[in-house]
């Protein structure tokens, strides 16, 4: 579902590696964000940003 976000990322060079991915996706089944656009940019930053 984020697959097209992820590759977006490294297409605009974005250091995200795959690991990054995975944490962000294992935080969204956690339910650590719900609908939320905001908590969802907060949990992006938090596992994808260095």
């Amino acid at each position: 579902m984020f697959l097209p976000f992820f590759l977006e990322l490294k297409v605009a060079r974005v250091p995200v590696s795959l690991r990054e991915y995975l944490s962000l996706l294992e935080g969204l089944e956690a339910g650590l964000v719900d609908y939320d656009v905001e908590g969802f940019y907060y949990l992006a930053r938090a596992a994808l940003v260095k």
